[in-house]
């Protein structure tokens, strides 16, 4: 208890912050390059993509909500649930030897439309309400965007 009150002392006095100490000032999260994108069947009431034999006539078997085609950002990333420390962990490239530990995921995000100015957010461009007054212009941006592997860091 005592080395942690001594460190916070030296670290005022010094004027160190946590983010100098972990490597540097505070770093902006990187936003998703939305690299690749395709439209790919989205259900609303699951919040997720079903498989195509999930689907029947436009329709959710799960929930029976309303699937649509969306664009949607597809990342991959490497999930390692045994080398460190039994805690799984998320990785841009495999980490280990072992073939039957990390294993390639894929990772889907919605693609937003989203205005510059006002920063209204829609889905689609029929449905993307300006606040009143904008002249912004509507750009596509990840619904994960700054999250790993989405432009985040791991």
């Amino acid at each position: 208890m005592h080395k942690i009150v001594i460190a916070s002392a030296v670290a005022a006095l010094c004027g160190w912050t946590a983010a100098q100490d972990m490597g540097g000032g505070a770093q902006e999260e990187k936003a998703c390059d939305l690299a690749k994108v395709e439209a790919r069947d989205y259900c609303a009431g699951c919040k997720g993509w079903p498989a195509s034999d999930q689907i029947e006539k436009g329709v959710c078997k799960k929930c029976k909500g309303k699937v649509e085609k969306l664009d949607t950002c597809l990342k991959v990333y490497w999930n390692c649930p045994k080398m460190h420390g039994g805690k799984p962990v998320r990785h841009a490239k495999n980490c280990c030897a072992s073939k039957t530990c990390c294993t390639e995921t894929p990772s889907l995000a919605l693609v937003w439309l989203e205005c510059d100015a006002c920063k209204a957010r829609a889905l689609k461009e029929a449905d993307l309400k300006h606040k009143e007054k904008c002249e912004g212009k509507a750009k596509k941006v990840c619904g994960e965007s700054t999250k790993f592997p989405h432009g985040g860091q791991e």
